[in-house]
């Protein structure tokens, strides 16, 4: 009995466990969704950007507006690379979250076998003493019988 309370205990713990790495994951993925947005974003802020530099090239430009216009698309574009790299970098963390998760499932998975097994051997041990207890009321039982008709 003692075993089956470690057992649930051992089995709580990695559901608990299990329950954090899928919180873990879940927040790795929104933050991921989130550098997603914010590089699209930017693209498209260059995007815009780059339109207007084109836009103005028509109009005829300054060679100082100019440099302003190509100094800007650069610094978008390093923000562009920066990023990506940023991007990279949660994918590989969402990666590592989803083998953490899995893993974490895997233990729970395996403790819940053990348990239900202890379980059901515990059931057939009870089931046997009951049938043991069963099987000696009757035997007292046919005694009695036995002993009653001896007197008759």
């Amino acid at each position: 009995m003692a075993n089956m309370q470690a057992m649930e205990m051992l089995r709580d713990l990695a559901q608990r466990t299990s329950d954090k790495a899928v919180e873990d994951l879940g927040r790795l993925r929104r933050q991921q969704q989130e550098s997603e947005v914010q590089l699209a974003q930017l693209k498209r802020y260059r995007d815009e950007y780059q339109q207007r530099l084109h836009d103005s090239l028509s109009n005829g430009v300054s060679s100082r507006r100019w440099q302003d216009y190509q100094q800007f698309i650069g610094s978008l574009d390093q923000a562009i690379e920066q990023q990506k790299r940023r991007l990279g970098a949660q994918q590989q963390h969402v990666d590592q979250g989803v083998q953490r998760w899995q893993g974490e499932r895997r233990k729970l998975n395996a403790y819940e076998t053990l348990h239900a097994r202890g379980e059901r051997a515990q059931a057939r041990i009870e089931a046997r003493q009951d049938q043991r207890q069963s099987d000696e009321m009757a035997a007292q039982l046919r005694r009695r019988q036995q002993e009653m008709s001896h007197f008759d």
